[in-house]
């Protein structure tokens, strides 16, 4: 690897803001990174957008961000991915981009020396991510952070239900996952190109899945041991997989079932847990947006969403030095990945 045009990564001033750079223009960088950057800019400050197309980037910039930066710079098409990546000004970037495309991005941040957080998944498969993985040690770790955005290990539900598992229900040794999360014909994200037609195999299922692992792999406290699942696709809508029931052993023995569906019309979302000593039960909320938390089946408990933000936050911290400070490594990715391939 050539060096020169690498910096040292290190960033002037723990107590300043993040510059960082939004590469995609797309539904999830207006919808999410856009908004949680406005809400936190001590942490985080957006000086630059790219898209494939100019216009979507100009777009974002006006609409996303609303004048909030004056000084924003909408960037398109290679050349402008080349000026971008090139500008001392850019401490980092954030990703959300196709699948199946987004590592070739990942590598070209990190060469051009931006730390990177790119959104989950980490790759379309284990043996990509592991590449990827490897050849992030092996160049660029520790001098540049690089983190996989996954929300849910952020998310204060979660984050919540794990305290209980570990501390208020004995020794847990069952579990059962049930999803309904409809992804109708109408949903905007299903209109994506790379949606439509992945080039990878269980499409939108390794895309969304992805986030149930993460989420038991954290409250759980252990990795999985051995998955038997049935998968099948339901609706003619959906490309590949959107449907499965599986039984998952963990190395902890904890032992559960997981039924998931995104084939369906309606939402539903529970992960019970029972301890030698109680249960913990978390659900989305069905009155408004966030989770509620049934704590040995009489304290009840409510959080509103906040993954994305806390995310951000920690990931700023990481690249201002403070490394510990992240849970999204790419070796968490890879794991979480690793769950869904099983």
């Amino acid at each position: 690897m050539n060096s020169d045009n690498v910096d040292d990564g290190c960033s002037p001033d723990r107590n300043t803001p993040l510059r960082v750079a939004l590469l995609g223009a797309g539904l999830f960088a207006k919808n999410a990174h856009a908004p949680a950057i406005r809400k936190h800019p001590e942490s985080v400050q957006c000086i630059a957008v790219w898209s494939r197309r100019q216009a979507s980037a100009e777009a974002l910039v006006a609409e996303g961000f609303d004048g909030c930066n004056s000084d924003m710079v909408a960037y398109g098409g290679e050349q402008g991915l080349i000026e971008l990546l090139r500008s001392p000004d850019v401490e980092a970037v954030i990703m959300a981009l196709p699948l199946d495309t987004q590592p070739e991005y990942v590598t070209r941040a990190l060469r051009a020396g931006k730390h990177v957080l790119s959104e989950k998944p980490i790759a379309p498969t284990v043996a990509e991510a592991q590449v990827l993985r490897d050849d992030y040690h092996r160049n660029f770790s520790p001098r540049l952070q690089w983190s996989v955005a996954e929300n849910f290990r952020y998310e204060p539900a979660i984050q919540r239900a794990t305290e209980v598992v570990r501390n208020e229900i004995g020794n847990p040794f069952l579990f059962s996952l049930n999803m309904r999360i409809p992804f109708r014909p109408d949903n905007p994200y299903l209109k994506t190109a790379w949606r439509k037609k992945p080039s990878w195999y269980g499409g939108l299922f390794v895309d969304a899945f992805v986030h149930a692992t993460a989420m038991l792999r954290k409250i759980l406290g252990s990795e999985a041991r051995s998955v038997s699942a049935v998968t099948s696709s339901r609706a003619d809508h959906l490309p590949s997989v959107d449907t499965m029931a599986a039984r998952v052993e963990f190395q902890s023995g904890v032992q559960g079932s997981i039924a998931t569906t995104y084939a369906c019309s309606s939402m539903k979302f529970e992960l019970e847990v029972t301890g030698t000593q109680g249960t913990m039960l978390l659900q989305r909320k069905q009155d408004g947006p966030g989770y509620r938390i049934t704590v040995n089946e009489n304290t009840v408990e409510e959080y509103g969403f906040g993954g994305v933000e806390a995310e951000f936050g920690s990931f700023a911290d990481a690249c201002r030095g403070g490394r510990d400070a992240d849970c999204n490594s790419p070796e968490e990715a890879v794991k979480d990945l690793m769950m869904v391939e099983a």
